[in-house]
Order: C-alpha cells, then sequence, then structure tokens
C-alpha cells in the first residue's frame, strides 16, 4: 500500500509482480486526518484490492508493506492500535502487515539499490537518507503548519498569498493570481463604488480559503506551473523558491561528494515539468555524478518490499522492474 496525504493505493500481486486487483481510497497520513479516518481509508482500500484479487486471496496473503506518510505517529501506542483496529475491522490480515515510511517505498519504486536519498514532494515534503531500505535521517516533513516546504501544499499557500496581495492592490491580475481567484472564488467580481475598496474583495477570497481545511491549499500547486509557462514571474519565483528549499533539505541527508542514487518522488515532482527540472538543476550543483532517477508505482514497491519479505531475491533487477514499471492509469501520492 502506498498511503500518501491525499490518495491510498493498496495493490495486490503474486511474488512475480503480476497485479491481481488493486483499490483506491481517500488520505491515510495519521497527522493530517487522525488515527481513526486514516485507519479506516487503508481498510477500504486492502480490503477493496483483496476483494478484486480473487475468492481466496486473503488466506493467500504471504505480507503485506505499508507506506505510510506520518508513519512517526505510529510512535504513539493509542494511534498504531486505532489505526490496527480499524484494518481488522476492516477484514485486513494485519499479522502479515508491516508499516514502513512512505519515502521508503518511494525510494524503492525508484532503484532496486539499498541505499541512497529520496525527496519527496507532494501533499507534503521529506527528504530521507535510506540505508539497507530504511530511513536512516530526514529532513524536513515536519506538516503543513511549520514545515514540508517545496510542497503542493506550500506552493499553494505562496500562490494564494500572492493572489490575496494583486486583489489587494485592484490591479490587472497576473495569470497566476486569475486561475487562483477563479478557482477559489469563481464568478465574484470586485463590488463597483466608492465605499467600497479592492481589500475587500481580498478578504472575501482569504475568508473563503480560511473556511476550508488548510491542506485544500494544495490543490492550487498545479496552478503554479501552468501559470509558470506562460511566464508569469510571481510563479517563477515560487517554483525557484520551492525547488531551493528542496534541494536544501536533499543536501541535509547526504554526506560531500556522495555518489549513492537520488530519487525523485510525489506528485508535484511527477507531475510538474518545472518544478521537476528546477530541482534537477539544483541537485546538480551539490550531487555531481549522482545518479537521478524518477519514482516508479509506490505501490508496487511497496508489494516488492513485502515480496522480499517472503524470500524473493533482493538482487534481480528485472523482477524490481516487473513490480515498479508504471502502467497506464497509475497514480500516486506518495507523501
Amino acid at each position: 500500500m502506498d498511503a500518501g496525504g491525499t490518495v491510498t493505493r493498496a495493490l495486490v500481486t503474486t511474488l512475480t509482480g503480476t497485479r491481481l486487483g488493486q483499490a483506491w481510497a481517500g488520505g491515510a497520513n495519521p497527522n493530517t486526518h487522525g488515527a481513526g479516518a486514516a485507519g479506516r481509508e487503508l481498510a477500504s482500500a486492502v480490503g477493496a484490492a483483496l476483494d478484486r484479487a480473487g475468492p481466496h486471496a486473503r488466506e493467500d496473503v504471504a505480507a503485506g508493506v505499508i507506506g505510510l506518510a506520518g508513519v512517526s505517529a505510529l510512535r504513539d501506542g493509542e494511534v498504531r492500535e486505532r489505526m490496527v483496529e480499524e484494518l481488522l475491522l476492516g477484514g485486513a490480515p494485519v499479522d502479515l502487515l508491516g508499516f514502513v515510511g512512505d519515502d521508503e517505498v518511494a525510494f524503492a519504486s525508484g532503484t532496486p539499490e539499498p541505499d541512497g536519498t529520496v525527496i519527496i514532494a507532494g501533499t507534503g515534503a521529506i527528504a530521507g537518507r535510506i540505508e539497507d531500505r530504511r530511513r536512516s535521517r530526514s529532513a524536513d516533513g515536519m506538516g503543513w503548519l511549520i514545515g514540508d516546504e517545496g510542497s503542493a501544499f506550500w506552493i499553494g499557500h505562496q500562490a494564494a498569498r500572492e493572489t490575496a496581495r494583486q486583489l489587494s492592490r485592484g490591479t490587472e491580475l497576473s495569470p497566476l493570481a486569475r486561475s487562483v481567484a477563479k478557482q477559489v472564488i469563481p464568478g465574484r467580481r470586485p463590488v463597483e463604488g466608492r465605499e467600497h475598496q479592492p481589500e475587500e474583495h481580498a478578504r472575501d477570497f482569504a475568508r473563503t480559503l480560511t473556511g476550508g481545511p488548510p491542506i485544500a491549499l494544495a490543490a492550487l500547486a498545479p496552478l503554479v506551473s501552468e501559470a509558470y509557462g506562460l511566464g508569469d514571474p510571481a510563479a517563477q519565483v515560487i517554483v525557484d523558491a520551492a525547488a531551493g528549499h528542496l534541494a536544501h533539505s536533499v543536501h541535509q541527508v547526504r554526506s560531500p561528494g556522495e555518489r549513492r542514487p537520488v530519487v525523485l518522488a510525489g506528485g508535484v515532482l511527477l507531475g510538474s515539468v518545472p518544478m521537476r527540472e528546477a530541482l534537477t538543476r539544483r541537485l546538480a550543483l551539490g550531487a555531481v555524478g549522482a545518479p537521478l532517477s524518477m519514482a516508479g508505482c509506490t505501490a508496487g514497491a511497496a508489494a516488492w518490499l513485502a515480496a522480499l519479505r517472503a524470500g524473493a531475491p533482493a538482487d534481480d533487477v528485472d523482477l524490481h522492474a516487473a513490480f515498479t514499471l508504471p502502467e497506464r492509469g497509475d497514480r500516486s501520492d506518495a507523501a
């Protein structure tokens, strides 16, 4: 399972990587959604995937891995107990499931190597140093309130702030601000008349955003990439700043001159060419010679890690590819 902040995907495969059943559910980060809601999403996804895998799938499970955004929350015994309880209620084979970080799964989706670095920019953002396929060190991943710099939330937040500034000025909006305002307050226009000021239009925009969940700002991130392509200076500043934050997180977990692979993962990096190119340029300055690769199918990587637990050979690169090669329609949140 690949359980991120926005989407959870469960995948059932054979030990050779043949896909038997898959299903999607909502985000399952316990830090963002709470243990109960996160556990129910996990149970929903894994239950549906097992049902689609065949009538005997549950008794035939050999091993399972859940790559969980916010996995550190499981150090709290009550959080772990609540999530396991929801999985049990959903009929999941809990005794055979192991929780790992979504960064460990994301790294495994991009390389069969056991050691290296992964940078995830999805709903949240985290860089992880991976040793023997487990996270040994991390940077950021602090959540939307005080961290996750360079994530979809961070980018969307910057876009919203820029839009509010432009609305307050009452001048013509840039492509970025125009698209953000259209998405947040569609159809609303400044009220005419001398007694009405542009700031009130900006406050209407701000009140609408404040009335929703903060994490919803992540939905504005794609608009920044679109505006970047139109040459919007504000969008270019946001993209460059986001790439700088992500690169800084990578450098925090790597040693000088290190040549181990770096895997780029998460919806922001997989879905935005401007973000991917900006980060690649910055990483090239401090990670000369280190191979860069894009994450593959993260749910498949979780299944590959589960297969390793069941005895599959770790050095079979073709087997790794069978699990992690993305298929048309693959979706991943990863953080």
